[in-house]
């Protein structure tokens, strides 16, 4: 009967410090807003001109973040691997490269944490052709809330 007790204690202790620690992790995310000019892709979504807003959250995957991000008729959610220790990410923008008739998004930048996202090239005629000409490159301003 003693060691059920002392399992009691331990497994209400470690579910305390589990709890705990999630709430510490919710506390970490980070939320924002950015505007779009033109159409772009996102992984297989193509997103549509206009407003949007995103969070950022530690999950409690080693590495893996979730990024959501919303629009006025569309949501997004991808699991990305990025860099919470970013020494050179200073100011907060999404990284863009022309894809023919919309962009694509190549990278997320903040004071913080850098992500890459791979850039499917189109097959055919029209993948060689965009590989031949230079990639022009914008970047979209991430307007960050302060916590």
């Amino acid at each position: 009967m003693r060691y059920l007790s002392k399992l009691f204690v331990v497994a209400v202790g470690l579910l305390a410090i589990g709890l705990g620690s999630a709430s510490v992790r919710a506390d970490e995310a980070l939320a924002g807003k950015f505007t779009l000019s033109h159409p772009t892709q996102w992984n297989q979504t193509v997103l549509p001109a206009g407003d949007y807003t995103f969070t950022l959250a530690r999950t409690q995957i080693r590495n893996v973040n979730l990024l959501v991000v919303h629009g006025a008729k569309q949501k997004v959610n991808l699991f990305v691997y990025g860099e919470w220790a970013c020494e050179n990410c200073r100011t907060a923008s999404f990284n863009l490269a022309e894809r023919g008739d919309h962009f694509a998004v190549t990278s997320l930048e903040m004071a913080g944490f850098h992500v890459n996202f791979k850039v499917r090239q189109p097959t055919g005629a029209r993948g060689e052709e965009l590989a031949k000409k230079p990639q022009p490159a914008e970047q979209v301003a991430v307007h960050v809330d302060s916590n």
